[in-house]
């Protein structure tokens, strides 16, 4: 399997100049960046999990188990708990 890394830009012209006032502004960034590429992993890991291809999600060792596992069940939740999984996966 061959991986490639997607393009991806972040628009820093809006952050001060100055680096006291940068670097709080960064924080603030990071952490948006954070909470949205963490929706994106609970929805892939739910989506997967759904399709039956738990286990090759798993096998690309991104999360341990219990991180995975805790994705799909945030991911669960914020959908209103429409899956009742035992988690035997």
């Amino acid at each position: 399997m061959t991986t490639t890394q997607p393009s991806l830009r972040i628009d820093f012209s809006e952050a001060p100049h100055d680096p006291v006032e940068r670097l709080l502004w960064l924080s603030g960034a990071k952490e948006a960046f954070d909470a949205q590429v963490a929706t994106m992993w609970q929805v892939a890991y739910f989506d997967a999990r759904l399709s039956g291809r738990f286990v090759a999600a798993l096998d690309l060792n991104l999360h341990s188990r219990k991180k995975a596992l805790a994705f799909t069940r945030a991911e669960n939740e914020r959908r209103g708990r429409p899956m009742r999984w035992g988690d035997g996966f």
